[in-house]
Formats: C-alpha cells, structure tokens, sequence
C-alpha cells in the first residue's frame, strides 16, 4: 500500500523507511519517521559557526507526500500526535480563512527521546 522509501524531496534523505518494517505499515508510523528525518537534518546543519541551527518544518501536504498518504489523512494523524505533545505546531498568522500550520516532531517529550535514541540505533543496523 505504502512505498517504502521517500520520494525525492529536499528536505528528506534518500534513505528507506525503517519504522514500518518494526512496527507496520501504518501512515502514523510513516509520518513519525519523516517528521524525525527531518530532525536528523536539522541536526545535520550543526556545526562550530553554526551551534543553533534554524528548526525546520514542514507543512501538512510536505508531510503527506513524504509519508505517501492523503492530506486528510495526515491531518486528522498530525492532530492526533499534536494532542499528544509529540510534536509541536508553529500557525503562520496572515489573512487567509485557514492559515499555514507547519509541524516538526516534539523532542523534548520523554517518549520522543527515547524514539530519536532507538530511530539512530536503528538507523545503523538494519
């Protein structure tokens, strides 16, 4: 149902999914994982002339198309994670009826911590 490796886009690397193998196929698994690529690029741009790299975010359609589902569906999951606490909301205020929301994953939440900590180990063994 879902590819397992996320389409050309900029803001993710080239790498396959690995969270679905472990623990399904699902879109929330799918989403978790771009949402914590995204950390790890983030992480990336750190360096000694750039000690507080700029957070990155992404919108609910950059999502959607990373994780191979519909909007709708990655809203209604997003929402669910953001009740959560799992990841955090950032509204861009203009005059639109809906405004932009971007997300990016919560990483000080306990549960997220250890996430980020297995998702790296993962990452080098499978």
């Amino acid at each position: 149902m879902f590819s397992h490796r996320v389409r050309s886009d900029p803001n993710f690397d080239d790498s396959p999914h690995y969270l679905p193998r472990l623990f399904g196929d699902t879109v929330q698994v799918h989403i978790l994982e771009t949402l914590l690529q995204l950390l790890f690029k983030e992480e990336n741009t750190y360096s000694d002339e750039n000690p507080n790299p700029k957070p990155l975010w992404l919108n609910i359609s950059e999502i959607a198309r990373a994780a191979n589902s519909s909007k709708s569906s990655a809203k209604r999951i997003l929402d669910h994670l953001l009740a959560q606490e799992f990841i955090e909301e950032r509204i861009i205020e203009t005059h639109a009826q809906t405004p932009p929301r971007y997300f990016r994953i919560n990483s000080q939440h306990p549960a997220i911590r250890d996430l980020i900590f297995f998702y790296s180990k993962v990452r080098g063994s499978l």
